[in-house]
């Protein structure tokens, strides 16, 4: 079972049996989260959050202006500071507190519902207004860049990693991060060159996935609406999650966890309707060995396997093929500043071959080259 005690309001909003439980739809009546919720009093301040945020949100994707919602937030976040609306108080005055942040909570949600009232043609997004009212439970300390422009906009985070936002996207993150993870929340493309710190891994949060890296540099691409999305790495390695398999991971709970690891040069796809991963090679991979060079791909009766290899030492994607069918086969050809693809398609000619790109690898099939 999940430990949902640890669990914060944004979990409980990204979490599909919760979301059953708030609108009273059809669920599992054994699922771990119901049952937690009907036996234990733990963590009730981040449920009530969590379940006032639906409500009020429900069927409304609202996209105002970004100043105009940020003003009313902080306005709302000043005043609340200013009353001392802190649950994390000494025991004996616990209960008053608590009732003090869903006065509190109730008054941002009608605040924000009220602003969607008078501007209803307008759409924002829901994932970038979750950001902001609940990610590490510091809405205050929150910074959010939207990109409003029609060409792609730089963002610097706290770490010095950076963030490509392209144009209608917008990126939340904290105005410092904390000692164990480095968070974000996403809404819509961007591309991210992480700094690399192994004690302190770079998690990205959007859609309903969850993408989680030492550092490296990889795109995502979540268009708002959109039934696909994309993560593509360039450099590096990052593994890609469901938002619960990510819950359980982060909190040790089941070594089992569904998810998928990509490398440079692949790409994963996932579809909401299906709830699927699929790995792929990106469309145009490029070289990612500082070593290697376009001038490196003259081949003089070259060892067919000696030619597979440098290719995969190149593009760092792997290259299956069966020694044996290669074992006498030599290549004489000059393939420089040919892209990946129209390697293997003049390779496979001279060879009479083929080849297919299965599970973001690339399959070999050589039928005869032999002297």
């Amino acid at each position: 079972m999940n430990n949902y005690d640890n669990f914060k309001a944004i979990d409980f909003v990204n979490h599909q049996a919760f979301r059953a439980w708030v609108f009273n739809k059809e669920f599992d009546a054994n699922n771990d989260l119901l049952l937690w919720l009907s036996t234990s009093k733990n963590n009730h301040h981040e449920v009530e959050k969590a379940r006032i945020y639906l409500l009020n949100i429900h069927n409304i994707q609202p996209d105002i202006s970004e100043e105009y919602i940020e003003d009313k937030i902080q306005d709302f976040w000043k005043k609340a500071e200013e009353k001392n609306l802190n649950i994390e108080d000494s025991e004996p005055t616990k209960k008053y507190r608590v009732v003090d942040w869903l006065v509190a909570a109730a008054s941002v949600c009608l605040i924000i519902g009220l602003i969607w009232v008078w501007l209803p043609n307008r759409e924002r997004s829901v994932n970038s207004l979750i950001a902001e009212l609940f990610i590490n439970n510091e809405s205050s300390d929150q910074v959010e860049k939207a990109n409003k422009g029609t060409t792609s906009m730089k963002v610097l985070l706290p770490d010095g990693s950076e963030v490509t936002l392209e144009p209608n996207s917008s990126v939340s993150y904290p105005e410092k991060f904390d000692k164990e993870l480095r968070e974000v929340s996403l809404v819509g493309e961007a591309f991210f060159d992480v700094v690399r710190n192994p004690d302190q891994p770079f998690i990205v949060h959007f859609n309903e996935l969850v993408v989680k890296v030492l550092g490296t540099s990889f795109t995502i691409r979540a268009p708002k609406g959109d039934n696909k999305m994309q993560v593509l790495v360039k450099t590096g390695k990052v593994s890609v999650f469901e938002n619960n398999e990510w819950q359980k991971l982060k909190d040790n709970i089941n070594p089992a966890v569904h998810g998928v690891i990509i490398t440079a040069n692949q790409k994963v796809e996932y579809l909401k309707e299906t709830a699927k991963f699929e790995k792929k090679l990106v469309d145009s991979p490029a070289i990612i060995n500082p070593v290697l060079s376009e001038n490196d791909f003259t081949f003089e009766e070259t060892p067919l396997i000696d030619v597979f290899e440098k290719l995969e030492k190149a593009y760092g994607i792997k290259i299956v093929v069966d020694e044996n069918q290669v074992a006498n086969c030599t290549l004489t050809a000059t393939l420089s500043d040919e892209p990946l693809i129209e390697k293997l398609n003049l390779i496979s000619k001279i060879i009479h071959g083929n080849y297919e790109m299965i599970d973001g690898q690339i399959v070999m099939n050589v039928k005869s080259c032999k002297k």
